[in-house]
């Protein structure tokens, strides 16, 4: 799962907007597109959104 998918999600056009949003930080959601987001992250947004998001498999391992 990448940042741009969480835009995508929430149909957001900007990171101001997916901060709103999420109520993630934007700073946050910076270093997520800079280092991917937290393996732990990623499955809660898999939840929360009934599998519409799907967190990614190999950063789950890791």
């Amino acid at each position: 799962m990448k940042p741009s998918d969480l835009m995508s999600h929430f149909g957001c056009k900007t990171r101001r907007e997916l901060s709103k949003k999420t109520g993630f930080s934007e700073v946050t959601l910076w270093k997520w597109e800079k280092n991917g987001i937290p393996p732990r992250t990623q499955a809660t947004f898999e939840v929360l959104s009934q599998g519409k998001l799907k967190a990614d498999l190999d950063a789950l391992t890791t």
